[in-house]
This record gives structure tokens, C-alpha cells and sequence, in this order.
């Protein structure tokens, strides 16, 4: 359908279904309208948001309207947001959808690389959880080629790691050496399945010149990897009293989960050393934590 056409229905069932008495509204399209009487974008962005899509005789008629909302580069991007927001939640409706949903993917496809970043990036992602081939080589081109990148490097990995097979682990590796800030922190979350990173979580986690949440995430990254490698660092950074607090508790906590707090009888000296910390320590994280350990080894 022509997404003129598409419009003009939009804004007629705005008029119809608006109550009379509520604010411009009652008066339809033609209260929300600028220029030539067209409705204003965000007036056909709420006709998509609250037309009733639940019905399985409507899908048939409304599905490719707004594929073709979607597609049109000539609409507001608030208005093609409202139709991509509006695809995605019908499809989590599998049976009912299915007969749209090819067109619906390659919709996806045909908008990975549109001029609008919001656009662009939010149907790489809806792609990307997919595991949608097509998205995932346009990711990876990015973090090769940068001045090719249509998304940031940070929503480039994140989306690449949705895929857990680790098909990109090795690219996320390389990227790693290079990244910062929030790009780093997500290259970290992808490495936390990748047996040859397990050296750079133990070396993150003890250095004391790191942020805390690439420390947070190095800890969270080296007890996937190897449980006993953590338990020793943990054990060490929870005695350091030079050490951040946060981070204390942080390895406290894990440790309250992991195998230190199971074995019976608990290690008399490690259950000193938090019996102590819970006594003395101002942190109230930290306190937290050592009750929470102590209670773990008890049960």
C-alpha cells in the first residue's frame, strides 16, 4: 500500500475514535493537523500505537501498511519508529504473525542501513537477536572498517554478542585491545565465554588502577572461567584493607554463591576474616555481604 494512502487512514481512524471530549482530539485529525490538514507526526505515530492489532482478521490489512510505513524514508522517524515497534510486538505472536514475517525481516533488513541512526540501530538489534546473518556481517564490517560502523562500537558488540555460539569472539578480542569506555565494558561481557581471555580477567580484576565495573565485570568474567582462579583472587582482594570497598563486597558476594561457601566444614580462616569485616567494616555493602556469605556456609 502507498504510504500516502496509509496516512489518510491513520488519521481517519484518529478522528473516528477520538472521545469528543477530550482535548484536541475530539475534534480528529483535524485538530492535530499543521499545513494542508495532515495530521501531525506525532498525532499518526499514537493512530499506529493505539490501533487495536490484536484481531486476526486486521493483521492482514495492517501488517503490510506498516511495513510500508516503516520503509518510507519520506515519513517523521517518530512515525516509522511507531510502525517498528508496533511489527515487533506482533511478532511475539508466532502463529498468528508468521505468514508477515519474512516480509517483516527483510523490512528489518532493507532499514539496518537507513540514514536515521534510531531507526537504523534499533531493527540491527531486533536482527541481531535474531541471529540474522545479513545483521551480523554488518556488525562485524563496522568494528573492522570503523568509518563503515552503523552503529556505535559498544551497540555493535553488544548486539554481536547475542549470538552464544562465539562465532565473533575472536573479532570482539581484537576490538577489545583497542576499545574504551562503554565499548570496552561490553567486549568484556562477550569475553566472559572465551576460555583465552581468562588471563586478562585475573590480571583487570587485581589491578587497582581499573574502574570498578571493569573490575565488577573481570570478577564476574574470571569465576565463569575458571571458579578456583577466582576464589584465590577474591580471598586476597577481601583481606586487602587497602582495598575498595565495593569491590571487597563485590568479591565477597560471589563467593557467597560459589563453592567456598558450600564446602563443609568452611575454611576457619576465611570465615574469620569475614566474621571480622562484618564487625568492623562502615560499609554497608560490604556487611552485607560477609552476613550473606556467613548465613551461606550455615545452611
Amino acid at each position: 500500500m502507498d504510504p500516502e494512502e496509509y496516512r489518510k487512514r491513520y488519521e481517519a481512524e484518529l478522528a473516528d475514535a477520538a472521545p469528543a471530549t477530550q482535548p484536541g482530539r475530539g475534534r480528529g485529525a483535524r485538530a492535530a493537523a499543521t499545513g494542508e490538514g495532515r495530521a501531525t507526526p506525532a498525532a499518526r505515530a499514537n493512530a499506529i500505537a493505539s490501533a487495536p492489532l490484536d484481531k486476526e482478521e486486521d493483521l492482514a490489512a495492517r501488517v503490510p501498511d506498516l511495513l510500508a510505513t516503516l520503509r518510507d524514508r519520506k515519513e517523521a522517524l517518530r512515525v516509522r519508529m511507531a510502525a517498528l515497534q508496533a511489527l515487533a510486538a506482533l511478532d511475539f505472536l508466532p502463529a498468528r504473525f508468521e505468514p508477515f514475517r519474512a516480509d517483516y525481516k527483510q523490512a528489518l533488513r532493507d532499514v539496518a542501513t537507513d540514514p536515521e541512526d534510531e531507526l537504523r540501530e534499533s531493527a540491527l538489534e531486533l536482527l541481531a537477536i535474531d541471529k540474522d546473518p545479513y545483521a551480523q556481517e554488518l556488525l562485524a564490517t563496522g568494528l573492522k572498517r570503523p568509518k563503515e560502523a552503523l552503529v556505535p562500537e559498544a551497540k555493535a558488540i553488544q548486539f554481536l554478542g547475542y549470538d552464544d555460539h562465539g562465532e565473533y569472539v575472536p573479532l570482539v578480542r581484537e576490538v577489545y585491545k583497542r576499545a574504551k569506555g562503554p565499548a570496552r565494558e561490553e567486549a568484556l561481557r562477550v569475553l566472559a565465554t572465551d576460555p583465552q581471555s581468562e588471563r586478562l580477567f585475573a590480571r583487570l580484576l587485581k589491578d587497582k588502577s581499573e574502574t570498578k565495573s571493569v573490575r565488577r565485570l573481570s570478577a564476574s568474567g574470571l569465576q565463569s572461567l575458571n571458579p578456583e582462579a577466582f576464589e584465590k583472587t577474591a580471598r586476597k582482594i577481601i583481606a586487602d584493607e587497602d582495598e575498595a570497598n565495593d569491590i571487597r563486597a563485590a568479591s565477597l558476594a560471589a563467593l557467597a554463591y560459589g563453592r567456598e561457601a558450600r564446602e563443609k566444614p568452611a575454611d576457619p580462616k576465611l570465615l574469620e576474616t569475614v566474621q571480622k569485616l562484618g564487625e568492623t567494616t562502615r560499609s554497608t555493602a560490604l556487611r552485607a555481604s560477609a552476613r550473606r556469605f556467613l548465613q551461606a556456609t550455615e545452611e
